[in-house]
This record gives structure tokens, C-alpha cells and sequence, in this order.
């Protein structure tokens, strides 16, 4: 969760951090989105809610969103400041923190660190979704956002290609007007995520927004073309011709104004005729499919309903009326893929039907349209089956602890929570063991950090082969302190495996340095049939009282305690 305050007149660091708490209003992180807004916008979040240990490894800062013009992030102490980066699409793209389409801030080990303020202004939509990632978790993201680019880009690349290799062979017109709005549209795409900035005028700030306005307008242009082209509306519908017409001098128009007019002004223009552009195709299409009958024009109808359903919730997102999610963020390109393979569809069922009654030699034509098609629904069930699995990895990378491959704190949280429901509904014992390293403190101080790592993979090495059921499961829970979950297991079951476990560490023997160096464990245990809901937080207090009392007596040993409910909550309940 982040707070957000924004202000039509600037306001320097200094002032922003003494503002009341009032004066600034609770969004979440991941979803900041303000719209177009000339307003100057503050955003300040408390590092103490990072999911990672901030203060001993370098971590990243994301904004997901690339069209920001102005961004100044501070790293705070107090008033202090720490760290201090600017960025922005205002600066040449060698300034940036990081070398990605999307502002990225490295920031190192802060033990001192309090708090992060971003400051952002731009004549572009104000969307701020912060992201923080440990830095080798946030190049294992990039890996699938980066992926889905290219696949996107791909299937638009292909598309154009075939359809200008058609119109090479036919000689028609309509499929090279087709092919040019594919080309604009995949520009405009390249642009709104960054990736033209980036590769082809990374010294040049203000060709990006410029480069959006111009290809929204051409491709606003080619489509209308386009669909006069193939709805043949100068002999069939000549009101729709007009307004269609009227359409393409007025995306010409813009695209001059985009010269002139602020981006702000000439993106609200672009993006309304895009919507009503939209509308009339979806009305024009359903009109000439009750008319005609004909199933090309009904892909056509449907091709439009799905570019205006892309279009409007991408546009919603950019004006601040509806979230940023991976929904609305990528809106235009699934409604753009859905358009692109139904108008080439439509076409290919208007040419199939015409050329039935033409020469023979055209049929190479369909074929090669029937192949094409098909090396692209395989192109992209390989695309998805290699994200799908990249996704799967990455599920695995975020829930396991680097260094003892062991499973992590987050996934014993998910882990517990669910066991111990599932043994409150069936009535079946539940054991929690909480196992710490004896003077590992004292351990790593003598031996070095280096010996300390090897100490805490050898033991959850010897918990894991300790325990012998699927269902059994051992976590790192942080530093020295590791847990086992035993479902079904009552206190004596969980008794025999806590021993057994400091037994086997007990014989544990490391060889560092010409000495021979053992090891101690003390474990505290709870075990019991949960008598209430939610109160695995209970189960685990005991464990850890058992814990600390396993250390109490000398450590090396495993104590246990049973459940027990404080008055308190059972009087709640």
C-alpha cells in the first residue's frame, strides 16, 4: 500500500515531508493510476512493508509504466536523503537508472532507510504501478514480460509480411491497406511500451510521444481505408463512406497537429475517434451482416467488436477511470491479435468465395493463406507453452529459499494456514516443530559467513531426508530458524521425529580449516487437533513458548507444549 498526494503547484521534498498525514490518501502500490492530469503527484510508502530484507541486498524499484516525462525518487531517513535518481522521458534514454523500456531504479543495501518518495509530473496518463523486486527476482521477471513482447510483436510482424506477400501476388489493393495498418498499429504498440525509444532515437526525448501520435493517426487512417476498401461502401453504403472518409482526412489532421498541439490534447482527440471508429464499425458491420448475410462481413463485425472492447479499456485505463492490471494493460494488443486473425479471416472467406468462380491458379492463394495460418497457431502454441512453463518456474523460484532449497517463509505461511483448516474440518491432529541452530550466531562469527551457509544447507539437507512421508514438509523461516509441518501426526508421532532430526544433526560433522566442528538443534513442538478456526496462530505461539523453553533447559532438545486457547478468544467465539 502507498499514499498519494497530488497538487496542481509544485512542492518541494522538504515541504512533502511535513505534510499531515491527511493531506494524503491510500492507493494500492501496484495500481496507481491518476489519469491524464496536469497535477504534480507525490508518492510515499513505508520500506518497513517490503516483502524482502531491504537493508541487506540491492533491490529494484519498477514503475510499469514507460510514458512518464518527469520521475525524482528519494530513499529517505527521516528528512535525511539517502538516495536521490532522476528519470523520465524527458531525458535521453542513456540516463536512465537501468537500460529497460520501463523505469527501473536500482537501490543498494540502506540500513538506515526509512522511507521512499517519488515525485512524478507528465503530459501523459499518470500511472505510477510500483513494483519492488530483490534484484535477481526482478531479471527472472523480465525474462516472460519481455517474452510476451516479442510474441506480440511477432504475430503483427508475421501478419504483415503475409498480407504484403499477398498483395505481391494479387495485386490487391485491399490487402496492402491492411498490411499498412498492421505496420502503424505495431509502431504505435513499440511506442506506448518504450521499445522505440529504446532501439531508434534513444537520444532523442521527444521524437517517442511524437512517434505515438503519428502512428495512432495512421493507423486510425489505413483502417478506415481499410474498411471502406472491404465493406465496398462507396457502392454499397455511400453515408458510410462519407463518414468514413471524413475519418481518415481528420487522422491526417491530427497527425499534422501532432507537430503543433501539447501530447495531452492530441492523445484525447486520438484515442475519442479511435472509439468512434470503433462504434460505427461494430454498428456499420452488424447493419451490412443483416443485409448480406455474409459471413465475412460478420468476422468483420466481430473483428471491430473486439478492437472496441481492447480500445476501451485500454483508454479507460490510460484516463483513470478503471485499474491497472494485467487486463487493462494489455487490452489493445489482445484486442488488436483478435482483429488482426479475424479480418484475416473475413478476407480470406470473401476471397475463397469470390475466387471459386475465377481461375484455378488462385487457389494456390488460399493455400498458402491455410498455411500461414497455421504456422501461426503454431507459432503461438509455442509461444504460450513456453511462457506457461517459464511462469511455472518462476512460481517455484519465488517460493523456495536460494540458499537451502528448502521451501520459504511465504510458502510455509500459505502451507500452514491450509493444513491447519483442512484439520480443523476433518478433526485430524496437526504438528508444528520450530527448529533453531544452537550459538549459530557464535558459529558464524568464528567460522565465517561462508562455513555458516554450508551449516544451514547440511541441516536442511538432514531435515529433509529425516522426514519420510510426501505430505511432511520442511520450511526456512528465517536466518538460523527452520519448521516442519507434520499433518496427521499427533504430539508422541511428532516427538520421534523432532529427536530424530536432532539426532542425525547432532552426528552432523563439518571439517573447517583442520578442526572438526558439531552442531546442536533445539526443537519446540505443539501437536494438536485444532478446536477452533483460525488459530493456527495459537499452535504456533506454543511452539515457539516450546522453543524457547528447549533453550531455557540447556538446548540440544525437544520440548513440547500443548494447544491452548486463551480465554479471551474462546469467550469471542
Amino acid at each position: 500500500m502507498a499514499q498519494v498526494y497530488q497538487a496542481a503547484e509544485f512542492s518541494s521534498l522538504q515541504q512533502v515531508v511535513g505534510l499531515n498525514d491527511d493531506m494524503w490518501r491510500d492507493m494500492p502500490a501496484a495500481s496507481i493510476n491518476l489519469g491524464f492530469s496536469d497535477d504534480h503527484v507525490w508518492v510515499r510508502m513505508p520500506l518497513s512493508q517490503l516483502p524482502f530484507d531491504y537493508q541487506r541486498q540491492p533491490w529494484i524499484l519498477e514503475l510499469g509504466y514507460p510514458l512518464l516525462d518527469h520521475i525524482e525518487l528519494y530513499i529517505m531517513h527521516g528528512d535525511v536523503v539517502l538516495l536521490h535518481t532522476d528519470a523520465g522521458n524527458d531525458l535521453p534514454y542513456s540516463s536512465r537508472p537501468l537500460a529497460v523500456p520501463e523505469f527501473a531504479f536500482p537501490v543498494p543495501p540502506l540500513s538506515q532507510a526509512q522511507w521512499l518518495y517519488l515525485y512524478v509530473h507528465s503530459e501523459s496518463s499518470v500511472q505510477i504501478p510500483i513494483r519492488t523486486f530483490p534484484e535477481q527476482n526482478y531479471w527472472q521477471q523480465r525474462v516472460g514480460e519481455v517474452t510476451f513482447d516479442a510474441a506480440f510483436h511477432a504475430i503483427l510482424f508475421s501478419m504483415l509480411a503475409y498480407n504484403l506477400l499477398i498483395f505481391l501476388l494479387s495485386r490487391d489493393l485491399i490487402f496492402f491497406l491492411y498490411s499498412l495498418s498492421i505496420g502503424a498499429f505495431a509502431m504505435m504498440m513499440a511506442a506506448l511500451h518504450g521499445w522505440t525509444y529504446a532501439l531508434l532515437w534513444p537520444e532523442s526525448p521527444h521524437l517517442n510521444d511524437l512517434a505515438i501520435l503519428l502512428s495512432l493517426a495512421l493507423s486510425e487512417a489505413f483502417l478506415a481505408l481499410f474498411g471502406v476498401s472491404f465493406l465496398r461502401l462507396r457502392k454499397l453504403h455511400p453515408r458510410a463512406f462519407m463518414l468514413y472518409s471524413s475519418y481518415v482526412v481528420s487522422a491526417l489532421v491530427f497527425a499534422v497537429l501532432a507537430f503543433y498541439l501539447p501530447y495531452h490534447t492530441m492523445i484525447r482527440l486520438l484515442t475519442g475517434q479511435a472509439v468512434l471508429m470503433s462504434l460505427s464499425a461494430l454498428a456499420l458491420g452488424q447493419l451490412l451482416w443483416w443485409q448480406t448475410r455474409s459471413r465475412d462481413v460478420f468476422l468483420f463485425f466481430l473483428a471491430a467488436f473486439s478492437l472496441l472492447i481492447g480500445l476501451f479499456l485500454y483508454a479507460m485505463q490510460k484516463f483513470g477511470v478503471i485499474p491497472v492490471n494485467v487486463v487493462t494493460e494489455h487490452a489493445a494488443e489482445l484486442g488488436s491479435i483478435i482483429l488482426v486473425v479475424l479480418l484475416a479471416l473475413s478476407m480470406a472467406e470473401r476471397h475463397n468465395r469470390e475466387r471459386q468462380a475465377r481461375l484455378a491458379a488462385q487457389d494456390v492463394i488460399i493455400n498458402m493463406q491455410r498455411e500461414a495460418n497455421a504456422v501461426l497457431d503454431q507459432k503461438v502454441r509455442e509461444r504460450t507453452e513456453d511462457l506457461e512453463l517459464l511462469n511455472q518456474r518462476l512460481r517455484e523460484e519465488s517460493t523456495t529459499d536460494a540458499l537451502t532449497r528448502v521451501r520459504n517463509r511465504r510458502y510455509f505461511d500459505q502451507r500452514f494456514y491450509t493444513l491447519y483448516q483442512d484439520a480443523f474440518r476433518q478433526q485430524t491432529p496437526l504438528a508444528l516443530l520450530l527448529i533453531d541452530i544452537d550459538h549459530f550466531k557464535q558459529f558464524n562469527d568464528t567460522h565465517g559467513h561462508q562455513l555458516g551457509d554450508t551449516v544451514l544447507q547440511k541441516v536442511a539437507q538432514t531435515m529433509q531426508q529425516a522426514i519420510k512421508r510426501p505430505q511432511d514438509s520442511v520450511y526456512r523461516y528465517g536466518g538460523e530458524e527452520f519448521a516442519i509441518l507434520l499433518p496427521n501426526t499427533d504430539e508422541s508421532g511428532a516427538i520421534q521425529v523432532a529427536e530424530l532430526v536432532r539426532q542425525r544433526i547432532e552426528r552432523l560433522r563439518l571439517e573447517h580449516e583442520g578442526q572438526i566442528l558439531s552442531l546442536t538443534v533445539s526443537v519446540g513442538l505443539c501437536a494438536a487437533i485444532p478446536p477452533q478456526r483460525d488459530q493456527q496462530e495459537v499452535l504456533y505461539q506454543q511452539a515457539d513458548k516450546a522453543l524457547y523453553l528447549a533453550k531455557d533447559q540447556g538446548r540440544n532438545r525437544s520440548c513440547a507444549l500443548p494447544l491452548s486457547i486463551p480465554d479471551s478468544q474462546q469467550q469471542s467465539r
